[in-house]
């Protein structure tokens, strides 16, 4: 079986959220948005599962890793995602596949999971990615420029989805500060990143109006089952 690792950066400030209780903290029906993160992987079989985490919350994660209902560890992020993320991967426990989740993209469902990992035996990079609904302008110096086609472009998800011998080699040989994201570190390694389809109701929370949605669905999706059971 397929040793696999879940990183989950958390150790951001949450500045676009405007609220004095990061985003990850806030509680949707009775738990954090953390929690009900990382409950979504309950189902998954995680040879180790990493938070990054900042000064600032790191308490408050502490007490929600204990309610978890598999090991989880947390380690000081860095000073971008790019860096937690990294920080987080070179502590983690040797794996075949490591999976890379946004700690506040809470409305995650066992299939999208299922559906990455399955994928993940077959590529060397996966992510999960929707399509583009709205008219899409490349600007300068408020003026358009460009309207891009929207055939051409999708927005992207996580969890996200690499062989870690990969990333290692990626991180040793094409990481810098630039890099915002891994799938760009594997881009920039040379090697294809594939996509496989998202859902829409994948989230993530980044503005207050955003826990509205979040409440709602959760409400929607939860009137049928066990408040603790993933979302399937």
């Amino acid at each position: 079986m397929r040793k696999i690792n879940l990183i989950i950066p958390a150790a951001g400030t949450s500045s676009r959220f405007k609220s004095s209780i990061p985003k990850q903290c806030q509680v949707i029906n009775g738990k954090t948005v953390l929690e009900h993160t990382l409950l979504a992987f309950s189902d998954s079989v995680l040879e180790d599962c990493i938070i990054a985490i900042n000064k600032q919350t790191e308490e408050t994660v502490c007490e929600i890793v204990k309610k978890i209902p598999f090991p989880v560890r947390v380690v000081m992020g860095g000073k971008t995602r790019a860096e937690s993320v990294r920080e987080a991967f070179f502590v983690a426990q040797k794996s075949d596949i490591t999976l890379i989740h946004d700690a506040a993209r809470m409305c995650l469902s066992t299939s999208l999971i299922e559906r990455i990992i399955e994928a993940s035996l077959h590529y060397d990079a996966v992510i999960p990615t929707i399509p583009v609904t709205d008219t899409i302008k490349k600007i300068h110096n408020d003026r358009v420029l460009q309207t891009l086609t929207r055939d051409d472009l999708v927005s992207v998800q996580t969890p996200q989805a690499f062989k870690s011998a990969l990333l290692r080699y990626a991180y040793e040989e094409y990481y810098d500060e630039s890099i915002t994201d891994e799938a760009s570190l594997i881009e920039r390694a040379g090697k294809a990143v594939h996509i496989v389809k998202g859902d829409s109701h994948n989230i993530k929370v980044t503005h207050p109006i955003d826990l509205e949605y979040v409440r709602s669905y959760m409400r929607k999706h939860y009137d049928d089952q066990s408040e603790d059971l993933p979302l399937k």
